[in-house]
């Protein structure tokens, strides 16, 4: 019996000192391994910052917008009442953020604008603030609506312009396009184009005029237009003209603005 024991001692001994040497060999191993790693750092933008217009054309690809430098700011879908609004132009920052706040210059280019200070839009202050721990920043455009933006669409065309803090020259991936980010032009104008569902059988011939009649008479906005129904619209042209010619029976004949007599279409006849 304690021969049996013993060789069961040898045999438990042996399994203990094989797995520990196992374990040792791992660690070593990985010991060994370790110090042939060398340490890697994550390279980071050690660049000049930059700044720019920051917009783009969400097309149906989303993983590569179209980058645009225009956009349009129109009143012709606010209503009459509305005398002035601001338009938020963004500007990014590419680089590093700072602990604190850094002076970010705008010129308006005078050869490429048509709209007046003053009179179009509120005059832009030549800097502006890019707060401390931010990488966007919003310029406010305060615009005035004008009779005659009716007629006329005005532009605005802005320049960033470089300083001490900031570089705005990038370089683009495709020059064919010809996309600026350090200039950007806004549109205005108060021009209201024919609406998608208007529908000339039963409304006539469009005109500013008359759009804006039936928004007054029908407690409606020009921005219905988009969306109403085709039951919507001979609604429309028979009411109107039912207004039209009661205007006329009373002696108040409502005239285009070329001078013709306003009527519906002839399906509202």
């Amino acid at each position: 019996m304690s021969c049996r024991f013993l060789k069961v001692k040898r045999i438990i001994v042996n399994l203990l000192i094989t797995d520990i040497m196992k374990g040792f060999y791992i660690a070593a191993l990985c010991y060994f391994a370790l110090l042939g790693c060398r340490k890697e750092t994550i390279d980071l933008y050690s660049g000049k910052s930059l700044l720019y217009f920051d917009y783009s054309l969400h097309t149906s690809n989303q993983r590569n917008p179209e980058r645009i430098d225009t956009s349009l700011f129109t009143f012709s879908l606010a209503n009459e009442q509305v005398t002035d609004s601001t338009f938020n132009i963004q500007i990014s920052l590419m680089g590093k953020q700072a602990d604190h706040d850094r002076a970010i210059n705008i010129q308006v280019i005078d050869s490429a604008t048509t709209a007046v200070a003053g009179t179009h839009y509120e005059p832009l202050a030549m800097t502006y603030v890019l707060p401390a721990h931010q990488s966007v920043v919003y310029i406010p455009v305060h615009i005035y609506r004008t009779d005659d933006m009716s007629q006329q669409q005005y532009r605005l065309q802005l320049q960033l312009r470089p300083n001490k803090d900031f570089d705005t020259t990038i370089t683009q991936p495709d020059s064919k396009k010809g996309i600026s980010t350090s200039t950007f032009t806004l549109y205005i104008d108060d021009q209201i184009a024919k609406p998608t569902r208007w529908l000339d059988g039963y409304l006539g011939t469009f005109s500013r005029k008359k759009i804006l009649l039936i928004c007054s008479q029908l407690n409606m906005t020009v921005n219905d237009f988009t969306t109403i129904a085709v039951a919507e619209v001979i609604y429309i042209g028979k009411a109107m003209q039912r207004y039209l010619n009661q205007q006329m029976a009373g002696g108040n004949t409502v005239y285009e603005e070329d001078g013709t007599e306003m009527i519906m279409g002839s399906l509202s006849q």
